[in-house]
């Protein structure tokens, strides 16, 4: 009878998860997935834009660590409530009070501040969905649920900014994080223990060549938040181009995981090469397309970015899995971020150039395809 109830209270865990996730991800998506050119169209240069994403990368490095001290102390119901609150912040300042550099920076740190909050507590929720026998097929489920929310958010803000404005968009995105943090409020949650380790054990445990591996990999993210932007600039200047092609990505994407997903739990690493060049052939074919037909390559790219993602995700959850998980998130967090504000630095303030960036991400992805992934198992 008792693990009847516990077994009926973890399934109403994992659902109320991941309709939070489902729901605060499209509601994220619908405000982030075009930050950078709702600033170009403010006014505000390239440079201009990839200090506030660089200004956000070093924000994370502070935040972290401090996440991670009073992390055990709050509930999850406080730490989303945080991150709604200053989710409301950070988007009220954009709409309304965003007309300096000085501006931007503070717009930067509240976005930073929110994002904190919510990221954590999104993937410790993830990790409790998750077990060790079906780390595919369940990395499979979250990785759809983000497609989803990533297709519906790229269609509905891209119509928004294109034929209204970005004050009822800020509203609709609103109403879907209001109802997301509800769900939270109805998991039932154990009793928080003081994280083990430190952000100094994580690197003591976790082998320098992942770490390496994970640094190079970063290149993707970096690549993924400037792309939108450079769709706009050099193919169309539209909102609902660069809408659609996220559409096309998604729906792919959620074609590919469907099928594949649970048959990638065995022999992951030796997928990680091929997925890793497949999707740098894919990156060069996308930036040297300058006109529509860029959209057949993000639709066979749906397919691949899925494939290595899928890899490489599950290398992530299996890492942590191990590991305490306050610390793992929190380290890790810190860890990928630095790496992005490295890359940026490198590849777009020493050359100048967006499409240098892109081709030197590019570059980085496909060494990563030649370190190993190794897991150790230990426990912090």
């Amino acid at each position: 009878m008792v693990n009847t109830l516990v077994s009926s209270t973890n399934s109403k865990n994992i659902i109320y998860s991941r309709i939070f996730i489902l729901l605060s991800s499209l509601s994220k998506n619908l405000m982030g997935m075009f930050n950078l050119i709702y600033l170009y169209k403010h006014g505000f240069s390239l440079v201009e834009l990839a200090l506030w994403q660089l200004i956000v990368h070093l924000c994370y490095l502070i935040l972290q660590p401090l996440s991670l001290k009073f992390s055990y102390r709050f509930s999850n119901k406080i730490l989303i409530s945080m991150s709604l609150l200053f989710f409301i912040l950070t988007y009220t300042q954009l709409i309304f009070y965003l007309n300096s550099f000085i501006d931007l920076i503070l717009n930067a740190i509240l976005f930073t501040t929110y994002a904190t909050f919510y990221w954590n507590l999104k993937h410790s929720l993830e990790f409790n969905t998750l077990d060790d026998k079906k780390v595919g097929k369940k990395v499979g489920i979250i990785l759809i649920i983000g497609q989803v929310a990533e297709i519906l958010s790229s269609l509905i803000s891209s119509f928004i900014l294109d034929y209204f404005s970005i004050i009822p968009l800020f509203i609709t995105s609103s109403i879907f994080m209001i109802i997301a943090v509800f769900y939270v409020f109805k998991i039932d949650e154990k009793r928080k223990k003081k994280p083990k380790g430190s952000l100094l054990t994580y690197f003591k445990v976790v082998p320098k060549t992942t770490l390496f591996h994970m640094f190079l990999r970063e290149a993707s993210t970096v690549m993924g938040n400037f792309f939108s932007i450079y769709l706009y600039i050099y193919v169309s200047n539209t909102y609902s181009f660069a809408g659609f092609t996220n559409f096309l990505l998604g729906l792919a994407s959620i074609i590919f995981i469907y099928f594949i997903s649970n048959k990638i739990d065995k022999k992951r690493e030796s997928y990680l090469l091929l997925s890793t060049i497949l999707l740098c052939l894919v990156y060069l074919f996308k930036i040297n397309i300058t006109t529509e037909v860029v959209l057949v390559v993000v639709l066979i790219e749906g397919f691949i970015k899925q494939f290595f993602s899928i890899v490489s995700n599950n290398n992530y959850y299996l890492l942590g899995y191990d590991l305490d998980k306050t610390t793992y998130i929190c380290s890790n967090a810190f860890f990928l971020n630095a790496s992005r504000a490295i890359i940026l630095v490198i590849g777009f303030f020493l050359t100048g150039s967006l499409p240098k960036l892109m081709y030197f991400c590019i570059g980085l992805l496909v060494l990563s395809g030649f370190v190993p992934f190794k897991i150790n198992k230990k426990v912090l």
